[in-house]
Order: structure tokens, then C-alpha cells, then sequence
């Protein structure tokens, strides 16, 4: 599951501010002490906000995926390699080869978000915001407004825009107009000491004095800002931050002074968060809500900080204290949706319903926001709204929002499918504001404290990380019980169960997952998943009606793209919709992706892959729009070589030459994975030698019968027919049969130029008048090669093959017999949407026999054309 809150910390200060340049490290003239501490203030704050740039890039370049880790596209090949030595060179700081690297990756994969960070982080090491700022924008453009890419982009634009602020000042204070504001005597010696100190890199002793000087004029600001940097370039921020809060009081706040607080801030609150997760993991709650607080209070814009105070309160209980600590991050930054979510839930909670409204409100009319975010804020209201006993606020709140097209919309249609049972089954009951309690997830990161995703409540929430880390690592067992954990604990979730499903057909165990898919329908839960989930999810189940329904509400909100539309197509063909089909068909096709350029193998790799999804989606339209068709067969002893309806003869033991021609006709069109055709066919014998039966003119018969296809799954088809004679030798009868096909690379592939190919087939018969049976199975194994000099329309299949044949009119025996042939097939009739929809087939081969009699040796070959 992908698209939780996930928030970056900003950058830390500590140990990573630049030297002053040569003109601050100069002995300052004691004429102008009273102008000095802004003039060497400046440029250290500018250095301070470049070093915490690049500690936010070096953060971004470790987890630049957060939050779309399974979207990411994966790196192979060169592309792999150049990025790798991409990485390595950032490491190392070389920022103009880590960024002309970068670019070359992404040459290769425009495809990968990740790529586009890199390069911007290579950018933004080098001071060049505005350039990674637009790459970051252009990449929002291709893949969306991914977290990572808004947050990098987001914290670039805030260290841009600081650095211009400060450079637009005037380089330094007008001189002191009042006598009172020189300094004379021990505070003009402990300043003109401090000063020294600092430029010369003593730090600390530099804060000691002017500490000092401090002491003796309390009432100078510039003094204040000196014994800041003194002791933040000294590591002591401790000592800079409680300046920094003195000088406020006393002088109230100023850009200089909220600037230094929040770099020095940055620096604290890491240790502050970790001391509150460490106690929050030891059960130590109110040592993890001092702490949160504390963190907080040093890093206000850190809302990962403030959610794991959050977390810390609900623990506790403390709804005021919820309310408060949410109240105070309102009031810092209004635009952030969390928040709101947090404080509705502490005043629901109170039994404040109408204030939690307002707030609830407030976070879904939040438009600033991902994607993402705005679906986990829905989600999170309507468990509230449902815990209050208000089912139907939700419902009337969640239908009268669009889907926002992204994964996390399952979150919403979940609630809205619980929201519509609970209002309809009193037997459910009302949800507690216990079990509504969002999930907040936080990981303690070394270097930069608390780092949390929220998403709305979920009891399975443990046993889906579980099954989320099991997948990763190719366990598949493990996540199948990982997922039937996440059932257990909320068996309405639809979204747990869509997880199970997944992870049986990921560990092939297709037929429990199509029985759990069943059992989803069964349990009323399809309304709750996205329409096109809910599309897979009746296709897995077979209820192809409901399949289409669902993707064509997929469809009409702008969902239905790509690969789905194709799904979409096979879901109308067997819901026996042929024209809608045929049209989901074309749009998939117009849906490809243009082939690649160049002639590397991951361009080949991927143009091949592109060309067979296209040649896959052909073969399906020109079924879907398929009625009728007819079949010309000429052939040679081929009761034992014929794979297919149209012109099977009765084995004999005679060598002779068949011919035939069958009409069919498809009454009630493709029927998707299944068939049924209505048919009319022609044969004759002819060439028998004298004695091995009718010949000529005498052999002519005539059928008519109903074949089909009955199970979508089992290439097996089941035909009845009228034999009707013509010839004056030919028989009368009812013929019943039944046949199976299948193989591997029996299809034309366009991605390769040959392929392995195995084709089995057999066939059995009965004749009801005559009382007689018969039986062939035949089974070809090669490698068919497409002859793309001559025509790509043209393949040839050489193989070994094995056939049998019975008859109990004849004998008792089973003939069997071994050899080699030879396939030749020319197709025609294609088209932008239809594969090649005729073809002419030559086939010859010749046997040794194995056992049996002399029906088992020689040669066999036929000719069919098929349109």
C-alpha cells in the first residue's frame, strides 16, 4: 500500500556550518564594533542555510523513494550502472559529475521518479535551487504529485527563498545614533574580544565574551546575535538557543532572530525526538510527551515531530492535551490538513461533535495537499463520523466527492461500503472512537529523530506491514499468512481481503484465490472496493457482468488506461458484449507506449515486449469481432495429422487423399473464453486404392452439427453433428465428439524471431447408428522461426512429432508411431486492430512406426486454408 503521510526533518545544523570568509575572520576595527555583529551575522546564516541544503539532500538521496517504494520502477542494465556510479559520486561530493551521470540515467529511464531526485539533488548541492526546483517541477508533471518529489521541491523553494532574503539586506546598520548605544569601558573590551575571538574561529571563547559583554549591556541586540552564532559555531546550541529565547523576550522577535532559532532548532529536535521514541517504545508516556514537546518547541515546522506527539497524547488519553498540542500547530501553519484530523478526534472524543465538524471541515476543504493525503483526511473523518453513530454524514459526505485517481482511494470506497452495511445492519453495531483511532507509524532515524506515516484506523495495520515485508523478500508463504492475519483482524475490510487474494495468486494457489474472491462478492463487500479493483476482482471470481460494470464506472472516472482497457475488452468478451469489447480493444491498442528509440537490448527488450501486448490485443479484437469463417482442407492419410474440426476424417487403414470445406457460423458471437458455433461441411475421398474403401465421387458426404466451448479455463470443445450422405457408399449417422488442444508458443510472437512450440492435441468420436468408435492424438514439439527476410507473415515450425491412432472397426490395436515434420504458415489479413485473420498451412511429416500396424509408418501431409 503506498500514498501515507510521510514527512522529511529538516536538515541539521550541527557541525555543518561553513567558515566565515576572509573579510569576517579579520580583526573588526574598533570604529565600527557597533555595526560588526550583523556584518559577520549575514553570510554565517547564508552558510548555515547552504549546509543545511545539502544535509537535506544527502537525507533525500538515501530516501528519495519515501512513500512509493512499490511504484518505483526497477534499474537494470546500464541505466542501473550509470545511476550506481551517479550515487557513488554524490556521496563523494562530486556534484558535476554525480549531475552529469544523473542525466544520462534518466536518459535511459525517463521512467524512474527517482532518477529526477537525484538530479535535482545534485542541483541543489551545487547552489543552483531554481534549476532543481524546475526539474522537480517537470517531474511532478510526468508522475504526479508524489510526496517525495513535492517535499524535496518544497524544502528547495524555503533554503531558495532564504537566501534571497538575506541577500536583499543592506550589507550593514546605519551607525548608532545615540551615545547611549556605543559601547565604553569592560563591555567594549569583553565585545571587541568576542569579536576577535569569532574571527578567528575561537567559538567558544568568542561566546564567553560576549556573554560578559552581555552582562554589562543587556539592552544591545547585536550582542545577542553575536553570542548565537558564537556558541552555534561552537556546537553548543543549547547555550544559542536559550540566547536566541532571551533575546526574544527581551527585545521581542525579528527575521534575525527566528532565522538563527530555526536552524538551531533543526539541530535540537533530532535528540529531542529520539529521547521521545525511545521512551514511547519503553511505555514511558509521560517522558515521550515532555520530549515531544521539547522537539516541538525547537523544530516547529517539523509536523513529523508533532504527530509523534500526537501519538504520545492518545496513548495517554489526554484529549485536552490532543487539543492543545493540535490548536498550537494550527496556529503555526494552517494549511497543514493533520492537524485538523487530530484535533476533531480529541474533541469527538470530549463530545464536542459540532467543534470536531468544523475541523473535520477544515481538513476536507484542504487543497494544498497530495492526492494521498486528501483521501487518508476522508477516511479518517468517516471512522469518526461512524463511531459517532452517523453512518449516513458519510456516506452523503464521501459520494459527493470524486475519486481522486489514486491507489489510496480504496481507503475511501472501504469506508463508504461500511458506512452503507452499518446503516443497513443494525446487527453490525457502532464502531467505538477507540477503534476509529488513526494508525500513526513512526521509524526513529538517527540522525533526524521521528519520521511518521499516518493512515486511518486499522486493526490489521501490523499484520499488512508484515505481509507488505514478506512480499518484498520473495516470501510468499509468509505473506499469505500475513495476509489471512489482516482478514482476521477486520474481516469487512475489503481492501485486506483484495491483499489476500493478491498474495494466493502470487503464490500460485489460484483456485483459493478465486474462492476468496467469491467469498468477497458473497459478503457484500465489491461496492467497497474502487471500481477498478472491483473490475479485477469480479474477473477473478468469473462474474464477468459484474467485471464490466465495475470497469465501466472505472472508465467514466478517468481510471480505466493502459493495460485496463485491454482488461476491460477481455471482461466484455465474455460477457458476450463483442462490440464494446472490440471497442476497449482499439483504445488499448491506441493506449501503447511508442517504441523506444535506438538499438540497446533494454530498447529492444522493451519495443519487443510493447509489439507482443499489441499483437495479443489484435488476436483478441479480431475475436471479439469474428461471426463466420470457412476452412478449405486438402490432405493425405490425415486422420493422423489433422488438429482441428473442419475436415477430421475417420481413420482407415488405407493411404488416399481427403478433402474437405466447412462454413461455421457463431449464432451468439465470441462468448470471450468460450465458443459455440454452428457448422456445415463437405468431405470426400478420393485416390483410395482399390479395395481400401470408397473413392471418388461415391465418399461424398455432407454434415451439419453444434460445437462448443463450455468452460472458459479447459481448452476442451464438444461437438454433435448429422452425417448426411451423398455418395452411394457413404453412411448416414450421428457423430459425438469431444477433443482437447493445448501447448506452449502456439501463438505468432512479433517479440523474437523464434520460439520454443509444443502442440498437443486429441480427439475422440462416436457414431450412434453404426455404433463405432474412433480416436487420434498427436503431439509436435519444435522451434517455430519467423522467416522475417522473406515475409513476417511467414513461419516455419520444424518438429519431432508423436501420433496414435483408433478404430475400433478396423482393429483392436493402437498404432503408434514417431518422426519428424514440417510446419509452413502464411497469414494475411491483419490490420491496425486485428492480427492476421487467414492463413494457408502446409504441413508434412513422416513416421517410423512404434507399435501397431502399418498405420503408424509413412508420410502424412495436408493443406488447409482457413479464412
Amino acid at each position: 500500500m503506498s500514498g501515507a503521510f510521510d514527512f522529511f526533518v529538516f536538515g541539521r545544523v550541527d557541525n555543518l556550518a561553513a567558515a566565515p570568509s576572509r573579510s569576517d575572520a579579520a580583526a573588526p576595527d574598533v570604529a565600527h564594533l557597533s555595526a560588526a555583529p550583523r556584518t559577520v551575522a549575514r553570510p554565517r546564516l547564508a552558510a548555515k542555510l547552504c549546509a543545511a541544503s545539502f544535509a537535506l539532500a544527502q537525507v533525500a538521496a538515501h530516501a528519495n523513494g519515501s512513500g512509493n517504494a512499490a511504484d518505483a520502477p526497477m534499474l537494470a542494465g546500464a541505466a542501473y550502472r550509470v545511476a550506481t556510479q551517479a550515487y557513488s559520486d554524490y556521496a563523494q561530493r562530486d556534484y558535476p559529475r554525480a549531475e552529469a551521470l544523473a542525466r544520462e540515467a534518466i536518459r535511459q529511464r525517463p521512467d524512474v521518479p527517482d532518477l529526477r531526485l537525484l538530479l535535482a539533488n545534485t542541483l541543489a548541492a551545487q547552489r543552483r535551487y531554481a534549476q532543481a526546483s524546475r526539474v522537480l517541477g517537470d517531474a511532478i508533471g510526468v508522475f504526479g504529485p508524489r510526496p517525495a518529489l513535492v517535499k524535496r521541491r518544497a524544502q528547495i523553494n524555503t533554503v531558495d527563498a532564504a537566501i534571497k532574503r538575506l541577500a536583499q539586506r543592506p550589507s550593514a546598520p546605519s551607525a548608532p545614533s545615540e551615545a547611549g548605544d556605543a559601547l565604553t569601558g569592560e563591555a567594549f573590551e569583553a565585545a571587541r574580544q568576542a569579536y576577535r575571538a569569532y574571527g578567528e574561529k575561537r567559538y567558544a571563547d568568542a561566546a564567553q565574551s560576549a556573554q560578559r559583554a552581555i552582562a554589562l549591556r543587556p539592552d544591545l541586540l547585536r550582542l545577542r546575535l553575536l553570542l548565537i552564532d558564537a556558541a552555534s559555531g561552537a556546537g553548543n546550541e543549547l547555550l544559542a538557543w536559550q540566547a536566541d529565547t532571551d533575546a526574544v523576550q527581551r527585545f521581542g522577535d525579528s527575521d534575525d532572530l527566528r532565522l538563527r532559532r530555526t536552524f538551531i532548532g533543526n539541530g535540537l529536535g533530532p535528540k529531542a525526538s529520539q529521547r521521545a521514541f525511545a521512551a514511547r517504545e519503553a511505555g514511558r508516556l509521560d517522558d515521550a510527551i515532555a520530549a515531544g514537546r521539547q522537539a516541538v518547541a525547537y523544530a516547529p515546522d517539523n509536523i513529523d515531530y508533532r504527530v509523534a506527539l500526537f501519538d504520545a497524547l492518545i496513548a495517554a488519553r489526554d484529549w485536552p492535551g490532543l487539543e492543545a498540542a493540535a490548536s498550537d500547530a494550527i496556529a503555526y501553519d494552517d494549511t497543514e490538513v493533520l492537524p485538523y484530523l487530530f484535533r476533531a478526534y480529541a474533541r469527538a472524543q470530549q463530545h464536542h461533535a459540532g467543534l470536531a465538524d468544523a475541523d473535520l471541515d477544515a481538513a476536507l476543504r484542504g487543497r494544498d495537499v497530495t492526492r494521498s493525503t486528501q483521501n487518508i483526511a476522508r477516511a479518517i473523518a468517516a471512522d469518526i463520523w461512524m463511531a459517532q453513530g452517523r453512518g449516513q454524514v458519510a456516506i452523503d459526505r464521501l459520494s459527493a466527492m470524486a475519486p481522486l485517481g489514486d491507489d489510496t482511494d480504496a481507503l475511501v470506497a472501504d469506508r463508504l461500503g461500511r458506512a452503507r452495511r452499518q446503516r443497513t445492519a443494525a446487527a453490525h453495531g457502532t464502531p467505538t472512537l477507540a477503534a476509529a483511532r488513526p494508525v500513526v507509524d513512526c521509524e526513529n532515524d538517527p540522525d533526524f529523530g521521528a519520521s511518521c506515516d499516518v493512515w486511518p484506523a486499522d486493526a490489521g495495520f501490523a499484520a499488512s506491514r508484515a505481509l507488505e515485508r514478506a512480499t518484498e523478500q520473495g516470501d510468499k508463504e509468509a505473506a499469505v499468512r500475513y495476509a489471512r492475519e489482516a482478514v482476521a483482524a477486520v474481516p469487512d475490510s475489503a481492501q485486506h481481503r483484495v491483499q489476500l487474494i493478491d498474495a494466493l495468486e502470487d503464490a500460485g494457489r489460484s483456485r483459493e484465490a478465486t474462492h476468496e474472491a467469491r467469498a468477497l462478492i458473497d459478503d457484500g463487500l465489491l461496492d467497497a472496493l474502487p471500481a477498478l479493483e472491483a473490475g479485477y476482482v469480479a474477473r477473478q471470481a468469473g462474474d464477468d457482468r459484474r467485471a464490466l460494470a465495475s470497469f465501466r464506472d472505472a472508465d467514466a472516472q478517468g481510471r480505466l488506461t493502459g493495460s485496463s482497457l485491454g482488461d476491460a475488452g477481455y471482461a466484455a468478451a465474455a460477457a458476450n458484449r463483442d462490440a464494446e469489447s472490440a471497442r476497449y480493444f482499439e483504445r488499448a491498442i491506441d493506449a501503447l507506449p511508442r517504441e523506444r528509440q535506438g538499438d540497446s537490448a533494454a530498447a529492444r527488450a522493451a519495443n519487443g515486449a510493447i509489439d507482443q501486448e499489441r499483437e495479443g490485443l489484435r488476436a483478441a479484437h479480431s475475436e471479439a469481432t469474428r461471426k463466420w469463417g470457412f476452412d478449405v482442407s486438402l490432405d493425405y492419410r490425415g486422420a493422423g495429422l489433422q488438429s482441428g474440426y473442419a475436415s477430421t476424417a475417420k481413420p482407415t487403414t488405407s493411404n488416399g487423399w481427403q478433402t474437405g470445406a466447412e462454413v461455421y457460423w457463431r449464432p451468439f458471437g465470441s462468448l470471450g473464453d468460450r465458443m459455440l458455433e454452428l457448422y456445415a461441411r463437405g468431405y470426400d475421398s478420393f485416390g483410395v486404392a482399390s479395395g481400401g474403401g470408397a473413392s471418388g465421387a461415391s465418399a461424398l458426404e455432407a454434415a451439419f452439427g453444434v460445437r462448443g466451448k463450455p468452460f472458459a479455463g479447459l481448452d476442451a470443445i464438444v461437438a454433435f453433428e448429422r452425417i448426411v450422405p451423398i455418395g452411394s457408399q457413404a453412411q448416414g449417422d450421428w457423430l459425438a465428439r469431444l477433443a482437447y488442444s493445448g501447448g506452449v508458443g502456439t501463438e505468432r510472437r512479433v517479440d523474437v524471431p523464434s520460439w520454443w512450440t509444443l502442440s498437443m492435441y486429441t480427439e475422440a468420436g462416436h457414431y450412434l447408428s453404426h455404433a463405432s468408435n474412433y480416436a487420434t492424438a498427436l503431439v509436435e514439439a519444435g522451434r517455430t522461426y519467423r522467416l522475417d527476410r522473406l515475409s513476417p507473415r511467414l513461419t516455419v515450425f520444424p518438429y519431432a512429432v508423436v501420433g496414435a491412432d483408433y478404430d475400433s472397426t478396423i482393429d483392436h490395436t493402437v498404432p503408434v508411431g514417431a518422426g519428424f515434420g514440417v510446419t509452413t504458415r502464411y497469414g494475411f489479413r491483419g490490420g491496425k486492430y486485428d492480427a492476421l485473420r487467414s492463413s494457408v498451412e502446409l504441413s508434412i511429416q513422416y513416421r517410423w512406426k512404434l507399435t501397431g500396424d502399418e498405420r503408424a509408418r509413412g508420410a502424412f501431409c495436408s493443406a488447409v486454408f482457413s479464412y
